[in-house]
């Protein structure tokens, strides 16, 4: 799994853990002030079963710090509904909170004596869903602050005649922090479920973006292969009227053989041997940006600028990314801003500019075209969707361009809007990773 899936993993199950702890907070917060209320309120009745101190309760500094733990509850309820992602140390630092506060109401509830204790388990549960150094940290809090209570309020002095309303309050703790942290448990295993589902559909999308990438790159192929067999075909064919019979043979003789070499590329297209895993992010030999200007054709009717950068000025730029595939990929995005050209009358044309950002490619293919409204460019990298009339296209280009560039390890950017042309800009790395190395790490 890359560096930046793994962060975005733990982002995710930290906020699914925050969001739970804010749920169960609520539970325990109100469960508690109930428990308090009644000590108070019936201190001989219903407050008499829940009593673990023979000592009067002053049920007000408890109530304090309940309303003080809520009102943090409160107060993270409405940050979460402004942040989408939460880090882990901000659910470590809420962790901390919790094990404060209750600390606090517990010495002022009882102390040790206090069956409710038991809710140091419920921080320390939840902290094993951010990291192991969360877990020891609050794991080592808890304990230092369960310890601290024996000093403070030395449980001897505070049970005594006490004790059936300590094992009724045990009872109800029990049961208390068992559905809680069976609830807990439950839901950080549907998200990890989702998690894991949602990890499957994206590796289905990576394999199918691999099949795209490589039947574009397999029809590309055979397309440029095919064009130089077909273009002599086509001439002689033309000219066979005019030829006299010797010519008329020989031309014959090379349009069979051009026939035939057409049928072997055919049939390598359909060959059992051909494989996604041949296509390669990495070319064996280093070479320079600067030369993708040779994979390039001016486009019919369409005038091609070449912006000057320090890597089309000079030797720079060099990288071992794929040159077929990258070459491709410009081919097809000038293709489009040309098409794109042809419709606006009095159009400069398509500008291709390739330049270097640190460890990066850069390349920016920009047309003054008629542009693309809003709810259609939300659409172009979508598969089969064209703007062309029916029979001028699949729809398949830009989709197979950036599942392509996805192989690379690269990106793709486009901005456009109506009357003001399309801009669309490549980033990928210099020298990408050995796709074995990638695919290893991504299966961790």
């Amino acid at each position: 799994m890359h560096h930046s899936d793994l962060r975005s993993h733990n982002e995710h199950t930290a906020t699914v853990t925050l969001h739970s702890l804010v749920l169960a907070r609520w539970a325990l917060i109100l469960l508690l002030v109930a428990i308090a209320l009644a000590q108070g309120l019936m201190p001989d009745s219903l407050g008499a079963e829940l009593t673990w101190s023979r000592e009067p309760l002053d049920v007000r500094p408890p109530l304090a710090v309940l309303m003080a733990w809520l009102s943090i509850n409160v107060a993270t309820r409405f940050w979460l509904a402004s942040h989408d992602t939460v880090h882990p140390r901000a659910v470590g630092g809420q962790l901390l909170l919790d094990v404060a506060a209750l600390t606090s109401l517990l010495a002022l509830w009882g102390g040790a004596a206090n069956p409710f204790t038991s809710i140091y388990f419920m921080p320390i549960i939840l902290a094993t869903q951010i990291s192991a150094g969360w877990t020891l940290v609050l794991l080592g809090v808890s304990a230092v602050s369960f310890a601290m209570l024996f000093v403070w309020l030395p449980i001897a002095d505070r049970v005594g005649q006490a004790f059936a309303g300590h094992v009724h309050g045990d009872v109800v703790a029990l049961l208390a922090c068992s559905a809680l942290g069976a609830w807990l448990v439950h839901r950080i295993t549907q998200s990890a479920s989702r998690t894991r589902s949602e990890l499957a559909r994206l590796r289905d999308q990576t394999i199918q973006d691999q099949h795209l990438a490589a039947l574009g790159t397999l029809a590309a192929g055979a397309a440029h292969e095919l064009g130089t067999p077909l273009g002599t075909v086509n001439l002689l064919a033309a000219e066979l009227p005019h030829m006299a019979a010797d010519e008329q043979r020989s031309a014959i003789d090379t349009i069979k053989r051009e026939v035939a070499r057409c049928k072997d590329i055919l049939g390598r297209m359909a060959s059992p041997e051909v494989r996604v895993s041949a296509l390669s992010a990495r070319d064996a030999q280093p070479w320079f940006l600067c030369e993708l200007q040779d994979e390039l054709d001016d486009p019919e009717g369409v005038k091609l600028t070449v912006v000057a950068t320090a890597v089309t000025r000079e030797r720079a730029g060099l990288t071992t990314v794929a040159r077929a595939s990258l070459g491709q990929i410009v081919r097809e995005l000038v293709a489009n801003g040309a098409e794109a050209c042809r419709r606006r009358p009095g159009s400069r044309g398509v500008s291709l500019r390739v330049d270097v950002d640190r460890e990066d490619a850069i390349i920016e293919v920009e047309d003054d075209g008629e542009g693309i409204e809003p709810d259609v460019a939300a659409a172009v990298f979508d598969p089969f969707f064209t703007t062309k009339p029916e029979g001028q296209g699949m729809g398949l280009g830009l989709y197979l361009a950036r599942a392509q560039l996805r192989q690379l390890g690269g990106h793709l950017e486009l901005v456009s809007a109506p009357g003001r042309g399309t801009k669309v800009k490549v980033r990928v790395a210099l020298r990408p990773a050995d796709p074995g190395a990638r695919s290893s790490h991504e299966n961790l």
